[in-house]
């Protein structure tokens, strides 16, 4: 048999109110929030547009949230909302009766009040910003303007819908100001520059960029898009193919030149350079920089020696709280530099990953001691390394006072029967033992 679902009274209350365009929308700001919203979920993924209209010139919210559009991305839906947008600012009743002044298509906590009524950390800083700009953000604040929050994947979101919401936004330059805290770029769509124009980078806080098939020409653009954001924290960059740059000279000019425009962005907190082989000068400039790093990960990079002595004198690394150092060889490299950075941070370090980093015993004996000095740390992880047993009883011997709440060890040379080629082969169980 098929159960058929009743529906709820707030169901029933919501259609019944949709079904009659003629109702006037007078008492709506005396109706639950939760009615409020899912009313004009309803409205505009259902396309009542002469509803919608009603419920925009009479919407009790100063913030309507509407992540499912992002979620579902209905080009439809998003034009029916951008219709009824445009009679609200056709009336021109801006600040007396406007009480709409926000869209947010940002999974975010909706129960925060504060979370969209000003912009983003320091956007309108003084001196994060170029006399062009701050001429701009003063000009758009004798303006009446509506907000606009949304974080981009450049993946994930259709064209047409970016399309859609980008065209509307440049026609109603200086009522509509859009901010985009957060933008993920996958592969080539730097291409979309046009649409990054529209956004003001200096508010921009986080990027993640994958540059596995970008040539010198996006790296290029890409320093261009990168100075003018001035008030960035975390920037994720990653898989920059090493045949992207051949000869030596034009490692060192295109490094050089991105090095430098990152320099300016003196308010990184976070740095993740991922499999990045165009390093030459580019940690020297970075690490100059006034702002201390809480977290830093070169996961894959192909350090040097000099690389980790010039991070363990850097300023900006004294107050680490998260390093990772995983995937690169330490092999016939002198344990002195890493030791130093350890002990630099000890007393910050919360997460710690040196996982197959070839670090041999001899190694791991010099820096077992810093390690227990580090009395904050709480993750740490150091698979992947050949280690006999008498070096791994020494190691934990120095970790064993540390309040650590994951730690992760390989297991010792002795309990596998063999290595082939550089490759462990299965572990012998009773070995292990």
């Amino acid at each position: 048999m098929s159960i058929r679902t009743i529906p709820t009274l707030q169901d029933v209350v919501i259609q019944n109110i949709l079904r009659n365009e003629a109702l006037p929308i007078r008492n709506l700001e005396y109706l639950p929030r939760v009615l409020t919203l899912q009313l004009y979920k309803e409205a505009i993924m259902g396309g009542h547009m002469e509803m919608l209209k009603k419920m925009v010139l009479s919407c009790p919210l100063a913030c309507l949230p509407v992540d499912y559009l992002l979620k579902t991305r209905d080009v439809k839906a998003l034009k029916t909302l951008l219709k009824g947008l445009d009679l609200l600012i056709s009336q021109k009743i801006y600040p007396r009766k406007w009480k709409l002044k926000a869209i947010d298509f940002r999974e975010v906590n909706q129960d925060c009040p504060n979370e969209w009524s000003r912009a983003p950390l320091g956007a309108c800083s003084q001196e994060a910003m170029s006399p062009k700009e701050r001429e701009k953000c003063s000009q758009r604040a004798l303006k009446p303007h509506l907000k606009i929050f949304i974080d981009f994947d450049l993946d994930k979101v259709f064209q047409r819908f970016l399309g859609s919401l980008r065209e509307w936004v440049e026609e109603r330059k200086g009522v509509v100001c859009i901010y985009c805290q957060k933008l993920q770029i996958r592969d080539l769509y730097l291409k979309l520059s046009k649409f990054l124009r529209t956004l003001p980078l200096y508010y921009m806080q986080e990027l993640d960029v994958n540059a596995q098939h970008w040539t010198r020409e996006i790296v290029e653009h890409f320093c261009f898009v990168l100075i003018e954001m001035r008030n960035l924290r975390v920037l994720h960059l990653s898989d920059l193919s090493p045949q992207v740059f051949t000869g030596r000279s034009i490692n060192r000019w295109y490094s050089h030149r991105f090095s430098l425009q990152l320099w300016k962005v003196n308010k990184l907190l976070e740095l993740y350079m991922n499999n990045i082989f165009f390093l030459y000068r580019v940690l020297h400039k970075i690490l100059l920089s006034r702002t201390p790093l809480k977290t830093l990960s070169l996961r894959g990079c192909p350090l040097k020696e000099k690389d980790l002595k010039h991070l363990s004198m850097c300023p900006s690394t004294d107050k680490l709280k998260c390093l990772d150092l995983s995937s690169f060889s330490m092999k016939d490299m002198s344990p002195e530099p890493l030791w130093v950075l350890l002990e630099n941070v000890a007393h910050t370090l919360e997460t710690l990953d040196l996982q197959f980093c070839a670090i041999t015993e001899s190694q791991l004996n010099a820096i077992s001691p810093t390690l227990g000095h580090c009395s904050q740390l709480k993750t740490f992880s150091f698979c992947g390394n050949q280690i006999p047993l008498t070096a791994l009883k020494n190691l934990l011997s120095h970790t064993a006072s540390l309040l650590l709440e994951q730690a992760k060890y390989p297991a010792p040379l002795k309990s596998f029967d063999e290595i082939l080629w550089g490759f462990w082969t299965e572990i012998n169980q009773m070995k292990f033992d």
